[in-house]
């Protein structure tokens, strides 16, 4: 029998706060998200574009903005659309660029500052939804620049999908400078607004209005609210606004900035591979067809919610899906690829073996156990989980050994960052388990 040894779990106290990013509560809620990279809005007497730093190595995107008679057009890389919109559509309402303000314009709108503002009394809204090579993003954390005229407020309505997708959330942004929320009144008419997903970002108190948000989001559409009749709002970015949040304060910059993420929404396909976890625990899992061949479940996938973390001196990861139906026969395969990180290698007197005991809990409900190993591997030739049909289905008893739900394919262990005597005084240790797996479950080592 192996023995379980007590290795040091790499920051433990720093784990669970960097785990609390990859945990989706219940299904179908909260996704778990990964950073991409912040998306700048710059409107300032230098130039008005969008740039894009992204987390992998690479330059930066930009997107160039420019006006025609106010009318906002852009050119470069292709990171936003923006959409004006109003109560007159035989008006041609369009997305508006002046003075380092971005609005709404509309064919015979007369003097002022039309384009530069969104007008509740014509009935405008500004959408700005992720295109291009952002494409498929969605934003997790934003600080957003807004100008306020007349005592007005601003409604944000933030959606998955596009301008008619999927409503997110709804907020509202009053602007708390009193009679300074009039024309003309600089920067006493600007709020900084914070929208953040994670609990973690929470600004608290400050110089701001945030606000805790349901959902990743890819579109905003911005326009006036109930507080004025006609109350205007203004899309700003640095150019005589508010001072900046948090993210801003960091990257010396008052302008508009988004946490552009790649979000998991508890939903997974066959054939489809998403990696989940962080730290010192991360899990790359791709579903196969369910075992009589078919596809069974929501219509966009099959639901699952995730979660890792430590617990003792042992980490773990869990995810637990949806049933995919009544019939034992339907149920879903999964091949996982665990990788388990450690601060150093085991200390092992005696030559004893220096693998940790990997168990599971199976979704029937029998409780911990040690993974056996599989009788055969699973896979065929290009690594594919096997597929049946409803008169062959796969024979699973080839593959897990008898009562068992999961085994393990292979396992490698090795130490990595000896060279980096500051990083890694000790080295890491890392241990990569491939898993076929039936149904859900939790593993721990």
């Amino acid at each position: 029998m192996r023995k379980g040894w007590r290795w040091p779990v790499a920051g433990v106290a720093g784990l669970m706060v960097a785990l609390s990013l990859f945990v989706i509560p219940a299904i179908g809620q909260g996704p778990v998200t990964e950073e991409v990279g912040v998306l700048q809005l710059h409107l300032n007497s230098d130039g008005d574009r969008f740039v894009f730093d992204p987390v992998a190595p690479g330059p930066n995107l930009v997107q160039t903005l420019t006006q025609t008679n106010c009318k906002l057009s852009s050119s470069g890389d292709s990171l936003v659309g923006l959409v004006g919109s109003g109560d007159q559509p035989n008006k041609k309402p369009f997305a508006g660029l002046k003075d380092h303000r971005i609005g709404v314009g509309q064919n015979g709108e007369g003097n002022g500052e039309p384009c530069a503002r969104i007008d509740k009394d014509l009935g405008q809204t500004l959408a700005l939804r992720l295109v291009g090579q952002l494409d498929g993003q969605s934003i997790g954390y934003a600080e957003i620049d807004l100008g306020f005229k007349f005592n007005g407020d601003a409604l944000l309505q933030l959606r998955k999908g596009g301008p008619s997708g999927t409503v997110v959330d709804t907020v509202t942004v009053t602007c708390a400078g009193g009679s300074d929320c009039g024309p003309d009144s600089g920067g006493s008419d600007n709020e900084r607004v914070i929208l953040y997903l994670d609990p973690a970002d929470d600004p608290g108190d400050g110089h701001w209005q945030a606000f805790a948000i349901d959902g990743a989001f890819d579109t905003i559409v911005i326009g006036p609210g109930n507080a004025a009749a006609s109350g205007v709002v203004s899309l700003e970015g640095g150019f005589n606004g508010a001072a900046p949040g948090p993210l801003g304060t960091s990257l010396d910059t008052s302008d508009t900035l988004f946490q552009v993420v790649e979000a998991f929404d508890g939903e997974i396909d066959c054939e489809d591979t998403v990696t989940l976890g962080g730290g010192d625990a991360t899990t790359q899992i791709t579903r196969g067809t369910d075992i009589d061949g078919g596809c069974k479940g929501p219509e966009d996938g099959l639901l699952f919610s995730f979660e890792s973390g430590v617990e003792g001196d042992r980490l773990f990861v869990d995810f637990i899906t949806e049933p995919v139906d009544a019939d034992p026969g339907t149920v879903a395969q999964f091949l996982e690829v665990i990788t388990w990180r450690y601060d150093s290698p085991p200390d092992v007197p005696g030559g004893e073996s220096q693998v940790r005991i990997l168990s599971y809990d199976d979704h029937v409900g029998a409780g911990e156990r040690v993974m056996p190993w599989c009788l055969i591997d699973p896979r065929d030739g290009a690594g594919d989980l096997p597929v049946g049909t409803v008169l062959d289905p796969v024979d699973t008893t080839e593959f897990l050994p008898t009562g068992h739900t999961s085994c393990l394919i292979e396992s490698r262990s090795y130490v990595t960052g000896l060279m980096d005597i500051l990083d890694h005084p000790m080295g890491t240790f890392l241990e990569v388990d491939t898993i076929y797996n039936v149904g859900d479950g939790k593993r721990s080592n």
